[in-house]
């Protein structure tokens, strides 16, 4: 039985608003599953149906690389390289420095489904749910969560019911609460989480307004332990105090903003992916004073990657050029001039077009 986080609404004057601004006019197909690599400073992302994973270090040009299969996460491993997570292929282990990439496990074999939100637990191991792939059809809960510890490569599930598409996967600092999300619910629960054990205690955190379109999707978790959370469809990103009550949102001017995560050298900056046919490119925002991220974990295995016989190793890969770098945020971005260049309410010089300040959110001459 699940138990509802309420309270009453101690801010009767709304949330406090920001407003994120492109910095990467990537035009993704279905940009997701941010993640920022403290370590090797660069963010990842993936094109879920453009079959490509995405790299930035916020100085040069995105790299994308293409791959065969459709992509439904990015997460990081050890030594600088990645896990993915691709719908033929299942979990993948990749090197972007030598393009080598190794078939770990197959993904729910038998099943209509393929991996889709994932990250690292704070211990180190992989969390990955499903993604019925015919959901908005049959409207079938098939799939599951399952967790590959580190080191090995077993599935294991954790999650003791069936789901039909899932996301908001995230922990709170301490590694001891999970953030989860079957979207067509619209509802956003906590658990306890065991890194040895299954996940308990489920209790709802949050469910999206009868009135308010779309659908919880990617989410982070601050360093005070509380999620923020993509609404698809909504053109907003929430985050969501432990009471259940919303105390910030992103606008967009887009409407499908997918996931989210913290990034940047004082990870201050939150990053934002988004989806066509309006969006699909790279949004960002400073952090609100007093919010910031934690590092991500990177899955613990720190063996060789070693192709077997009919592995493929990535496709094509290429690069898109953004031109100046972008006030405020410190990323690089598209130069503009002109009416507007300057805010009138901080004085923050805009390096690219947009409605608001990315220092302060005033609107824009």
């Amino acid at each position: 039985m699940s138990q509802r986080i309420f309270g009453f609404n101690a801010n009767p004057g709304g949330p406090l608003k920001l407003w994120a601004e492109e910095v990467a006019p990537v035009k993704n197909e279905l940009g997701e599953s941010p993640v920022w690599d403290s370590v090797g400073q660069q963010l990842h992302w993936i094109d879920a149906p453009g079959k490509a994973l995405w790299s930035w270090d916020l100085v040069h040009d995105p790299v994308k690389r293409e791959f065969g299969e459709t992509l439904g996460f990015v997460a990081l491993r050890a030594n600088g390289t990645l896990l993915l997570g691709l719908s033929e292929s299942g979990i993948v282990a990749h090197d972007p420095k030598t393009n080598a990439k190794e078939i770990l496990t197959q993904f729910e074999p038998g099943l209509n489904t393929r991996p889709n939100d994932a990250r690292v637990d704070r211990f180190g191991n992989l969390v990955v749910g499903s993604y019925n792939n015919n959901w908005r059809g049959d409207a079938e809960s098939i799939g599951s969560v399952w967790r590959m510890s580190a080191g090995t490569r077993f599935l294991s599930e954790i999650l003791d019911y069936k789901i039909r598409c899932s996301n908001t996967t995230c922990f709170t600092p301490d590694g001891k609460s999970m953030f989860f999300c079957d979207s067509p619910t619209r509802r956003v629960y906590v658990f306890d989480y065991d890194p040895r054990g299954g996940l308990t205690n489920r209790r709802v955190l949050y469910e999206l307004p009868s009135d308010t379109d779309g659908s919880p999707d990617g989410a982070q978790c601050d360093e005070t332990g509380c999620p923020w959370i993509a609404i698809s469809g909504a053109s907003k990103v929430v985050r969501v105090g432990m009471d259940g009550l919303v105390t910030h949102e992103i606008e967009l001017p887009v409407k499908s903003p997918t996931s989210v995560t913290f990034g940047g050298r004082d990870l201050c900056t939150i990053f934002v992916t988004t989806r066509g046919p309006d969006g699909g490119g790279l949004y960002a925002v400073k952090a609100p004073p007093g919010i910031c991220g934690v590092p991500e974990v990177a899955f613990g295995d720190v063996s060789a990657i070693m192709p077997r016989a009919g592995d493929v190793s990535m496709g094509h890969m290429s690069s898109i050029s953004l031109g100046g770098v972008m006030a405020g945020l410190g990323v690089r971005g598209t130069v503009s001039s002109g009416t507007g260049k300057f805010c009138a309410a901080c004085g923050t010089n805009h390096a690219a077009p947009g409605k608001f300040c990315v220092e302060c959110g005033a609107p824009r001459a």
